[in-house]
């Protein structure tokens, strides 16, 4: 029983606010002097980026005759992965315990992930600061804060999984969904949307990639391809339709060169001064 607890709570910490104020000098602490200020690499080519993926995906998968079973999708979604940016990420055990995040290539070489290139999303409902979330967060280690404030639930389980599910279907847009629902499943047809499972970094496990929020604005992708995103406002701005709210992401990219079958490490939790 105490083993789980400490398990529980070596991840849980870092949503924690008070034990974050007492370890502001933890290496593993996220620094932003001010916001903006995280950028790995420019906020455009981070747009092309995953505009390039949401773009292939949506491609192959208006080319198909009928939907595919979720499980199929999945592999034709790594599969439409790699061909775009030559590696695709997976959830498999980590070497920390637990789920983590490994990144591999169908490719022969060693090398599959280039620094500054994007390899995971942050999914989940978004809060303003204002807005209620104090039941999600009970025992929920995949609250992830923002630079102003906003936090992305990234729970794919219990409560947090129904209100995601509610709040697509409330803003549904025509025949398209606003936001992907299969990150709360084993198998998203968009590989990026499990970036809540890379882990934190640990001694011996030092972080290959950091956290870079990018706010898309309308039309940077196209609505028809919102279905490829993993995120959705848990309370839109009243009367303005939610295709035109900026919707904000959170993006994990390589801060070097990353090896075939490394898993991904990053920082958990920011202070901003």
């Amino acid at each position: 029983m105490l083993k789980k607890l400490s398990s529980i709570w070596k991840s849980y910490k870092y949503r924690f606010v008070p034990w974050i104020a007492f370890n502001l000098n933890n290496r593993s602490v996220r620094r932003v002097e001010k916001a903006g200020e995280d950028k790995i690499i420019p906020g455009h080519s981070l747009l092309e980026q995953l505009r390039a993926l949401t773009s292939a995906l949506h491609i192959v998968h208006t080319q198909g005759s009928s939907a595919p079973q979720l499980s199929l999708a999945y592999q034709l979604a790594l599969e439409v992965m790699e061909e775009t940016y030559g590696f695709h990420v997976y959830r498999a055990p980590s070497c920390v315990g637990g789920t983590g995040v490994v990144v591999t290539t169908y490719r022969g070489c060693s090398v599959a992930v280039k620094q500054g290139q994007l390899v995971a999303l942050y999914p989940g409902a978004l809060y303003l600061p204002v807005q209620p979330i104090f039941i999600q967060s009970i025992n929920n280690p995949f609250i992830f804060r923002c630079i102003d404030g906003v936090l992305v639930d990234g729970n794919d389980k219990r409560i947090s999984k129904s209100l995601f599910k509610s709040c697509v279907n409330r803003d549904r847009v025509g025949y398209f969904p606003i936001a992907d629902t299969t990150w709360l499943t084993d198998h998203p047809t968009n590989p990026l949307n499990i970036g809540q499972y890379v882990n934190n970094q640990s001694t011996g496990h030092p972080s290959n990639v950091a956290y870079q929020e990018l706010t898309l604005e309308p039309g940077d992708i196209p609505l028809q391809e919102r279905q490829y995103l993993p995120n959705m406002w848990y309370s839109p701005s009243q009367g303005m339709p939610v295709a035109d709210v900026p919707l904000r992401t959170v993006a994990l990219v390589a801060t070097r060169d990353i090896l075939k079958g490394e898993e991904l490490f990053s920082n958990y939790f920011t202070v901003i001064y």
